[in-house]
């Protein structure tokens, strides 16, 4: 049976952003791009009220695709975030682990951010999301389609920056890939291995060119990554490589 890679969106993103990755990905890995509430083919739902309601919903989307084959998580940003936080809902729900936990773009789920974004006028939150880069221009130049992201964007915003950390009392026993743009401002100061303490196997980390959305300027280097962790058997720990 082939592996299911399930892809979480960052903020603001739907599950689309992940339908170019199939053509790179390797044929015993199954991409399984999840689609939250409040966007997309899900448009006519109601967002999430907390991160809470986000992962009950999504295990119940999962239940159907856990089918006894192998699974793995990939999370880019707030997706990251809800990786870990899902991974641990399903083997607490489910008895089920994924073999592999691919963390991308954020920080710890202990470590704490001063910076609030989901309060700024939409004026100061276009001037931040622009910053960070990885949104169409065309969102910001069509004034339908802005007023379709922002509402969305500043929901997700304010389910990450709201949430509150509690220490799970146990480990998911999977190997755990950290993947970060070297000039990624929404990332700096933290220690990103750090990501290795919420898991009970191997934990690398691995540093890319760009900023914060270089997930999308180097798709080919981040799913070759991806091929390789899900068909290797064993990885060394805890270890820094730069792609």
């Amino acid at each position: 049976m082939k592996c299911k890679l399930f892809c979480l969106p960052y903020a603001g993103g739907s599950a689309t952003i992940y339908t170019r990755w199939k053509r790179h990905l390797h044929d015993d890995i199954e991409l399984q791009p999840i689609e939250l509430a409040g966007r997309g083919r899900r448009l006519s739902e109601p967002h999430y009220g907390s991160m809470d309601e986000m992962i009950e919903d999504l295990c119940r989307c999962l239940d159907k695709h856990l089918d006894g084959s192998d699974f793995a998580f990939f999370g880019h940003s707030m997706g990251a975030l809800v990786a870990y936080e899902l991974a641990h809902a399903v083997k607490r729900s489910m008895a089920r682990e994924p073999v592999h936990l691919f963390v991308s773009g954020t920080y710890p789920p202990h470590a704490q951010k001063t910076n609030v974004l989901h309060t700024l006028s939409d004026a100061r939150l276009q001037q931040e999301i622009m910053r960070l880069g990885g949104t169409e221009e065309e969102v910001f130049e069509r004034e339908e389609l802005l007023r379709l992201f922002l509402p969305v964007l500043r929901r997700d915003l304010q389910l990450v920056e709201t949430y509150r950390f509690e220490d799970k009392p146990d480990l998911i026993h999977c190997d755990i890939s950290v993947l970060n743009g070297k000039e990624d401002t929404a990332t700096e100061g933290f220690d990103l291995s750090e990501w290795s303490r919420y898991g009970s196997r191997a934990c690398h980390t691995y540093e890319f060119a760009g900023g914060h959305f270089f997930i999308n300027e180097h798709t080919v280097q981040v799913v070759s990554l991806i091929n390789a962790a899900l068909r290797s058997p064993v990885l060394q720990m805890s270890t820094k490589k730069e792609l």
